[in-house]
């Protein structure tokens, strides 16, 4: 006959149940399985949060979600970049291929202000950290024929690119997209897509 736990016990094995799941899901995480949870175990109040008010809090969380898809399409476009210029150009592309002066001469003052700061959060080896979106959409059209078979239209990625920066405009600025921009986002990443198609 089986014997009935009591309140405590059932708790204790819940809570044991619960820690071999945690185990197991920081194990297939750490075996390359995108879960999210080892994200969610380390997520750490840097600051009181408290200490805004809650529709800012709210906002913040919201933009949050389109900063992330801006920060991802913006540096897949700029390790399209990389690779193609690479590929064609070779470790020195930079100085090998066709750049606008004003985008070369904006990225060494982009370094020279990043070092007499002290901030170190961009790597000096790749010169594309210091671009801005505007400029990688001027790296594209100079160089067009190095993109222009894995690219559909010179004019509708410019057209992309350029919506994209007045989205970066917004976000980048803290404040939160209206539900139209939201959507125009999300349109906009899958026309980059289509256009690699």
């Amino acid at each position: 006959m089986k014997s009935r736990l009591n309140i405590s016990e059932q708790l204790d094995l819940f809570a044991m149940k619960n820690i071999r799941l945690e185990e197991d899901l920081i194990n297939l995480e750490k075996m390359g399985i995108e879960l999210g949870h080892i994200t969610t175990l380390e997520n750490k109040e840097l600051i009181d949060p408290e200490l805004f008010e809650f529709d800012i809090r709210k906002s913040a969380i919201k933009t949050t979600e389109h900063f992330h898809l801006y920060f991802c399409i913006e540096n897949t476009i700029r390790r399209m970049i990389k690779q193609t210029m690479l590929e064609k150009y070779g470790p020195n592309w930079w100085d090998l291929a066709k750049l606008p002066e004003g985008v070369k001469n904006n990225v060494q003052d982009n370094i020279k202000r990043e070092n007499d700061s002290l901030m170190t959060s961009r790597s000096k080896d790749d010169p594309l950290a210091y671009t801005t979106l505007g400029e990688l959409l001027q790296i594209i059209q100079e160089n067009w024929e190095d993109f222009a078979d894995q690219l559909k239209s010179k004019k509708a990625v410019s057209s992309i690119l350029f919506q994209l920066n007045q989205i970066r405009v917004a976000v980048a600025h803290s404040n939160e997209l209206s539900e139209h921009d939201a959507n125009r986002l999300e349109i906009l990443i899958k026309d980059w897509q289509y256009q690699q198609g």
